[in-house]
């Protein structure tokens, strides 16, 4: 089975990064053996040459470099490997509506500047691709917990200060477009 465009190189910049593995590095076919175990868990498994051909790359994009470390070479993220990552991460971030709500929106609001117009811009775009419901021009719903991934994504585009996220168990007035937006069942209280 064959990884899609950039798995395989977003696997292997993760496991790096997170420290997870521990090995040192005598030759380069050391260190594909030693990721071979981190990959099995995935329903894809790359064979050790593609392995090896994937380090090579991302050490000649200087994504990852050799680093002495307690006497013993190991295997880093370099800073420009670290927004790699980044990158890559960005693309995959998804909400998923949660199987049961507990009434409770995130509601996303931002007040970004407008010599920040394209940051801003992506950001709607962002949020939009993520499923978020534009209920006003500067504020964003959705039924799942997100700070996380909103977090993420604005500090990202570098305007995390001019985002805040909360949740709330009202809408007010026209919150029914949400619930019609989510196609959630609005409940109404009889008074």
């Amino acid at each position: 089975m064959r990884f899609k465009r950039f798995e395989l190189e977003k696997i292997i910049l993760a496991i790096v990064a997170s420290g997870a593995l521990a090995v040192t590095l005598a030759t380069l076919p050391g260190l594909a053996l030693a990721l071979k175990p981190f990959l099995a868990k995935r329903k894809s498994d790359p064979r050790i040459t593609s392995l090896r051909a994937a380090i090579k790359r991302l050490r000649e994009r200087r994504l990852v470099e050799l680093v002495m470390k307690n006497g013993r070479m190991h295997l880093a993220v370099t800073e420009k490997g670290s927004r790699r990552l980044r990158e890559l991460e960005f693309e995959d971030i998804q909400l998923v509506l949660p199987a049961h709500w507990d009434k409770q929106w995130s509601v996303i609001l931002f007040d970004i500047p407008e010599r920040q117009k394209s940051a801003r811009d992506a950001l709607r775009q962002k949020l939009r691709a993520l499923g978020c419901f534009q209920f006003h021009k500067s504020v964003f719903v959705h039924p799942a917990f997100c700070e996380d991934e909103v977090d993420f994504v604005s500090q990202l585009f570098g305007v995390q200060k001019y985002v805040t996220v909360f949740r709330s168990s009202s809408l007010g007035h026209q919150e029914h477009r949400a619930y019609k937006h989510f196609a959630l069942k609005e409940i109404r209280e009889t008074e």
